[in-house]
């Protein structure tokens, strides 16, 4: 049954592959984690130091980030995408 989900997982990717996401919505970083629920919103936090509270805030739209925050956040997920695509398994 793993072997059934793992090629699922591994044709969503090849799918996936070379799309650019433009997150819609007029809070993008609850978007974010929205479309990648997968990602630790407190571990992204906390190697970003970011208070995780003020985070998990961003995400439920209680709290707007500055468009310089939001732009860290982007740039700190590229940057953790990018370091994923030097994995070979």
């Amino acid at each position: 049954m793993s072997g059934v989900k793992d090629n699922k997982i591994k044709q969503k990717v090849a799918n996936e592959k070379h799309r650019n996401y433009s997150l819609p919505g007029d809070n993008p970083v609850c978007e974010m984690f929205n479309r990648f629920p997968m990602l630790n919103v407190a571990q992204l936090a906390k190697s970003m130091g970011i208070n995780r509270t003020l985070m998990q805030q961003y995400i439920n739209g209680r709290k707007r980030p500055s468009p310089k925050r939001a732009a860290e956040i982007e740039a700190y997920i590229h940057t953790i995408g990018f370091e994923l695509t030097k994995i070979h398994l």
